[in-house]
């Protein structure tokens, strides 16, 4: 049978037939039985031991890389190999990873979303100014190792583990290791225990680092569970020393079992509780709970594509820009249409997004407080366009439905999920929307994701 042809401890010899995103693994048959395997590229030639056998595959480790690929390169962070979470793809040329990214983004659309590649205009993937140090927000975990405090992100498949990191190469290095080390000391020195997922005790969960490249601002939270900071002072003495670019320090208040960074409550300990972040000739305020995209650096070009398909075929009387956060979208599009009404749940991104508009002088943005799909399903609102930019998990069938019924010409779908956003392109198909322009953007190097902007126009 052929769950018996490959038996956990087997070591075989093999090469990688294809590269699996997201879970970044290599692909070998073991007897016809696909084994998958992290680390590896795609024609390599590697010797391997299986480790767990399922139904229909097994998962291995690589014991060598008998034949390596060209594109395979030394990992520069010294916490890659203890399978932190943060970076998956440090071990692969940048340009190969863009490569397998656009490759695995248009198997997706044909495999979800039934769209033929070559029946769409598919622009080149743009990548990022910087392959390391591009991110403007971080959130690193605490946790207990043996009795000690440890701070750094979770490995991969390990919700209840901390790799304790000395450094993180995704944001400003110097920043980063200096953020880390306080922290873990200030944490350790009072004996604050860190947070256990598991049996739901400790007290420090988070430290949220969010930093601009573009205005060099710093904004540093600290989340833990109902608990009163000891030395708040000193806290707040010691950041402002080490850093001249310091805006603000906040303290997050999250009692919630959920993994997720929630804001239960906020205590501002020092300065102002938001960065600011300047984008082409715009800039924006950012609240430190508000959404703004990661990389400051290929902000603009993404902005500037979705301006280009809000204005493809003709001028714009209206647009509707849904999640539209703290208003970077609908403002960036803003000097090119009459009239953008945005709509954004988060209270603190829809003040941000009115601060934004003032700011730069956009009178003719407006953002209404309120969950998407309950707005659309009580109010009618006469656009051309509809822009979209929603969480991972994409579009609620009911949202599709809805804005469908507004009867825009055009849609342009902003996602950071290729496997939601490829499902949402078959739905809007039935609705009588169809594909017809795509580009991607690298906004997360070292990792397996990207993000999409599409245009889909009406039949």
């Amino acid at each position: 049978m052929k769950e018996l042809s490959v038996r956990k401890g087997d070591v075989f010899e093999g090469e990688v037939l294809d590269f699996a995103l997201p879970e970044c693994q290599g692909v070998l048959k073991r007897n016809g039985f696909v084994v998958f395997v992290p680390r590896v590229l795609e024609g390599e030639f590697c010797r391997v031991e299986v480790e767990k056998v399922r139904r229909n595959f097994a998962t291995g480790k690589a014991l060598e890389v008998l034949r390596a690929s060209p594109a395979r390169v030394a990992p520069l962070c010294p916490h890659f190999l203890e399978g932190c979470g943060g970076c998956q793809l440090q071990f692969v040329q940048y340009e190969e990873q863009v490569r397998l990214k656009r490759k695995h983004a248009l198997n997706i659309l044909e495999r979800i979303g039934g769209v033929a590649p070559g029946k769409i205009h598919c622009e080149e993937f743009v990548l990022s100014p910087r392959a390391f140090e591009y991110r403007n927000k971080m959130e690193f975990t605490f946790g207990e190792k043996d009795g000690r405090l440890v701070l750094g992100l979770r490995p991969a498949n390990r919700f209840w583990d901390v790799v304790d990191l000395t450094t993180c190469l995704l944001m400003r290095r110097d920043l980063v290791e200096k953020l880390l080390e306080f922290t873990r000391e200030y944490g350790r020195k009072h004996r604050i225990p860190g947070y256990d997922p598991v049996q739901k005790t400790g007290v420090l969960r988070n430290l949220l680092v969010r930093y601009s490249p573009t205005t060099g601002e710093l904004l540093v939270g600290l989340a833990t569970r109902s608990f009163d900071l000891p030395e708040k002072a000193f806290l707040v003495e010691t950041l402002r020393e080490m850093f001249p670019e310091l805006r603000g320090v906040v303290h997050i208040v999250n009692n919630s079992p959920a993994s997720a960074l929630i804001f239960e409550e906020k205590h501002v300990l020092w300065g102002e509780p938001y960065f600011f972040e300047n984008i082409g000739h715009l800039s924006f305020r950012v609240s430190i709970e508000s959404f703004f995209q990661v990389n400051s650096l290929l902000c603009e070009a993404l902005y500037a594509k979705v301006r280009e398909y809000v204005l493809a075929d003709g001028p714009v009387a209206t647009a509707l820009d849904l999640y539209c956060g703290g208003g970077g979208i609908g403002l960036f599009v803003a000097d090119a249409v009459e009239k953008v009404v945005g709509v954004e749940e988060n209270p603190k991104a829809v003040e941000d997004a009115f601060e934004n508009a003032r700011r730069n002088g956009r009178t003719n943005f407006t953002c209404i407080l309120g969950r998407v799909e309950k707005l659309l399903a009580s109010s009618r609102f006469r656009v051309d366009v509809v822009i979209v930019d929603p969480p991972r998990a994409g579009l609620d069938k009911k949202v599709v439905q809805r804005v469908s019924s507004l009867a825009p010409k055009k849609v342009v779908y902003v996602s950071c999920n290729i496997g939601t956003f490829a499902r949402d392109v078959a739905l809007f198909r039935d609705r009588g929307y169809d594909l017809m322009k795509l580009a991607f953007f690298d906004l997360f190097p070292q990792t397996p994701y990207f993000e999409t902007v599409a245009l889909l126009v009406q039949r």
